[in-house]
């Protein structure tokens, strides 16, 4: 009898182990994967770890029932030449080129098959490093369109743009693409210092 007894506890123990080990083990993995936008997201709710895990894993289960697509070479070829002569356009003309650039990534999206509503959610899986970069950008852009921002300020926004768009135009549905996050992929010809680098 007393075996029986001393098996029903390991069995508890064991029980209340994974009770508490699989929630911060399930933490632990939405912070690698999401980054800046996990804490983002538990500010957003109001500190809620809970609920903004939950909405993390429901972003997840969204990412996976996207039927997203790559481009074809010669299409990112196309986005990478626009983005380069955006970047010269920047010279003269920096809010326009930063808007002409966000035009392009969204349109870029649009053909990968990124939904247009839960945009920055969906990207938040894959690609959560630039997101922040890419938040920032369109508050910028918007700003812009009321007030005079300072062209610094513009560079920075389109540069992040800029790594978004490449990165989508490289790797576009994939996962597990090989250059990390946020790099700029070579496609970008620089042939003078007339271009917003870094």
């Amino acid at each position: 009898m007393s075996i029986w007894i001393v098996l029903v506890v390991a069995v508890l123990a064991a029980a209340a182990a994974l009770a508490v080990l699989l929630p911060r083990l399930n933490t632990r993995r939405l912070q690698q994967r999401f980054g800046p936008e996990y804490d983002r997201t538990v500010r957003a709710h109001g500190g809620r770890t809970r609920e903004a895990e939950h909405e993390l894993a429901g972003r997840l289960r969204q990412a996976r029932q996207l039927a997203l697509t790559r481009l074809p070479q010669r299409r990112a070829e196309e986005v990478g030449n626009r983005l380069a002569a955006l970047q010269e356009l920047f010279v003269d003309d920096p809010a326009r080129s930063l808007d002409e650039a966000v035009t392009l990534l969204d349109g870029t999206l649009d053909e990968i098959g990124f939904p247009a509503g839960d945009r920055l959610a969906v990207l938040s899986v894959d690609h959560a490093a630039l997101v922040p970069g890419y938040r920032s950008a369109r508050q910028v852009l918007e700003r812009s369109r009321s007030e005079r921002v300072g062209t610094e300020e513009l560079r920075t926004a389109l540069l992040a743009v800029r790594d978004l768009c490449l990165e989508m135009a490289r790797s576009g549905g994939e996962e597990g693409s090989t250059a990390p996050a946020g790099k700029s992929t070579g496609i970008v010809r620089r042939s003078g210092p007339r271009h917003a680098t870094r």
